[in-house]
């Protein structure tokens, strides 16, 4: 899939014209395959973590799943589909979301997705939604990236309000080993597993440039 003019634009805007404001640096890039169905289970700290992986990947466009109330209004929802972000309704299954990822990741696309399941409060990373492991393992065979994006939180926390310019930071890691569990029928028992190998991989991942951009 080739990236639009809108995502385009947007990526060089925040890349070249704002990320640096904030030292934004990444490692790891040599980890993403050039082609093929990638998953990046990422942590999420903020509202920011789109924008830092999407400038962060060399590989374009990433896709994305976003809650459902984003796309309201008539602009938002335009830029939003125009950037390659679909919708997913919150607090329940929203089965017609997860088989749009699915389909995405068998059609060799990159998805980006949030295991948390939610924002942290302080940065810290959280424990990963069960659902999570179930979704990974209906895409058998895609490479996932565990990433760790650090800083985000101190400039745009949960919290909300813009809180300066601090540190951001991007990690990409090796992929994760999933074949075994891919190899067993689905339950809720290798489902907890596959969300905890991912969550083990994220937390595993060394700073950027020996610097914690989480502390405080």
């Amino acid at each position: 899939m080739k990236a639009s003019l809108v995502y385009r634009w947007s990526r060089n805007f925040f890349r070249f014209g704002v990320l640096p404001l904030f030292r934004f640096r990444v490692e790891g890039i040599e980890n993403i395959p050039e082609k093929g169905g990638v998953i990046l289970a990422s942590n999420h700290q903020s509202f920011l973590d789109p924008v830092a992986l999407g400038c962060g990947t060399p590989r374009v466009p990433v896709r994305f799943m976003a809650r459902d109330t984003l796309f309201q209004t008539r602009f938002m929802g335009f830029y939003l589909r125009q950037t390659h972000v679909f919708p997913v309704r919150r607090g329940g299954a929203d089965r017609s979301a997860w088989k749009l990822f699915e389909e995405l990741v068998r059609q060799g696309e990159q998805v980006t997705f949030f295991p948390e399941g939610t924002r942290s409060e302080d940065g810290r990373l959280q424990q990963g939604n069960p659902g999570s492991g179930m979704l990974i393992h209906r895409c058998p065979g895609a490479t996932v990236i565990p990433v760790r994006i650090r800083g985000t939180h101190k400039v745009l926390p949960r919290s909300g309000g813009f809180k300066g310019f601090h540190r951001i930071s991007v990690r990409f890691g090796k992929p994760v080993d999933l074949s075994d569990l891919w190899a067993q029928e689905g339950g809720r028992e290798v489902y907890a597993q596959t969300t905890e190998r991912i969550m083990a991989a994220i937390a595993a991942l060394p700073l950027v440039g020996g610097r914690d951009d989480d502390a405080p």
